[in-house]
């Protein structure tokens, strides 16, 4: 389980020496000042060492130090050690909770879980308005298969997340500084991620026991419960097209059609507004509204609305132009309503499209594949499957497709030797 480490600019500012600090903090604070960071960690070393460790002042200029250095671990000790010599040392780290989260997300690298949890509690302890720590905590609560404990911190994590969103819009609003408001964006665009982490991890947990509720009640409620979940996400983030997808597919289960569709009209809508009001700029929202087409798109294919997927897929193509999402759809879409000709010509400019994965060139080359047999069209089948395993060289039922290739075509030895290799590769 890994967790990408946070990285924030630390602004180094003038440091102002106050009257009450000791001479050993004064000097801490001036190499710090000169950014002459080791020098700062020896001597605030030399001072603990010395008997002053009961000063809270010198652990905090020494995690002070050891944060500028990018050193976590020790940043987020020296932090801790400040906080429990004076809580009222937390007022001042609220800027450094990064140091507790990556401390927590190195220790869990290193199979150190009681580590990271003590950590994370402790930051939040420290910095309680920060979602990140029990959005972590809800992560791998989740990965340990507890869901009810994970289901808690993911909640916690959201209320958290929607509150300083909202507080930062305020404070956006009111910005006279450009340059303000454009941290006062950055830091809002960390709580809106926030929101659909956790929710789209709620909503995964929600989506597991209502698959698996043998009672028609209960699976209702975790129905309701997702639902919940995922609008009051989508409200912070209307272009999330995983919370979107999401969403209808619970509708879908449930066959309430009408409603997924709705989802993806209300985006659309929010989009527009959010342009508007001035915190989504125009060509964001292009972007935006491409991904809520493509996502519909889908949808529509998934209720096998196919003419109508295409037609969403299409105008989503016009937006987006031809990227390997688009065009494996509409290609899918057609294969699905056996307009195998018009699916080729989509898949075929899939393959000679630059920069694509490994696995998507075979899936290309592999639905051309599944094109041509219907044509019975055998020869370039035979090619394309041929191709597909240029790619992916390892896919077992590839060469059974093989193997059924050559033995239509009568190539009997070529086709026993293709099953052998797909009964190896299982």
């Amino acid at each position: 389980m890994n967790f990408a480490k946070v990285c924030v600019s630390v602004v180094a500012v003038l440091l102002i020496v106050a009257g009450c600090s000791s001479p050993a903090v004064t000097g801490i604070k001036v190499h710090i000042q000169n950014s002459e960071y080791n020098e700062a960690i020896h001597l605030a070393d030399s001072v603990i060492a010395d008997g002053e460790g009961s000063n809270p002042e010198v652990w905090y200029w020494r995690g002070r130090a050891f944060s500028m250095m990018r050193i976590w671990d020790e940043a987020a000790v020296s932090f801790v050690q400040a906080y429990e010599l004076d809580p009222l040392m937390a007022a001042n780290l609220s800027n450094y909770w990064p140091a507790f989260y990556n401390t927590a997300a190195g220790y869990i690298e290193e199979d150190r879980t009681e580590d990271a949890v003590d950590m994370l509690t402790a930051g939040s302890e420290i910095v309680p308005e920060r979602p990140e720590f029990d959005q972590m905590l809800g992560d791998m609560a989740l990965n340990e298969g507890n869901y009810d404990e994970a289901l808690n911190y993911f909640e916690t994590s959201i209320e958290l997340a929607v509150n300083q969103e909202q507080e930062l819009r305020v404070s956006i609003d009111e910005a006279l500084d450009p340059e303000i408001a454009a941290q006062l964006e950055t830091e809002r665009g960390r709580m809106v991620q926030s929101v659909v982490l956790a929710s789209y991890n709620s909503g995964a947990i929600l989506k597991s026991l209502y698959m698996n509720s043998e009672d028609e009640a209960t699976a209702a409620e975790y129905m309701n419960e997702a639902v919940g979940v995922y609008t009051r996400a989508l409200e912070i983030d209307p272009s999330s097209a995983d919370l979107m997808t999401a969403l209808a597919e619970f509708y879908i289960l449930s066959e309430q059609y009408e409603e997924a569709l709705a989802i993806y009209d209300n985006a659309l809508v929010a989009i527009d507004s959010g342009v508007e009001d001035g915190w989504i700029a125009e060509e964001d929202a292009a972007d935006m509204k491409a991904g809520v087409l493509l996502t519909r798109g889908f949808t529509y294919i998934e209720m096998e609305r196919f003419d109508e997927g295409i037609a969403a897929l299409e105008e989503c193509r016009v937006q987006m132009g031809n990227t390997y999402q688009v065009l494996a759809m509409i290609g899918h879409a057609n294969f699905i309503m056996e307009n195998y000709n018009e699916s080729l010509e989509v898949m075929g400019q899939l393959t000679t499209m630059d920069g694509l994965t490994n696995e998507e060139y075979a899936n290309a080359w592999y639905m051309m594949y599944a094109n041509y047999i219907r044509l019975e069209d055998d020869n370039d089948a035979l090619q394309a499957m041929l191709t597909a395993i240029q790619y992916d060289g390892d896919n077992a039922d590839y060469y059974e497709y093989l193997a059924q290739t050559y033995s239509t075509l009568g190539r009997n030895n070529q086709a026993m030797e293709a099953m052998e290799k797909a009964q190896s590769l299982r």
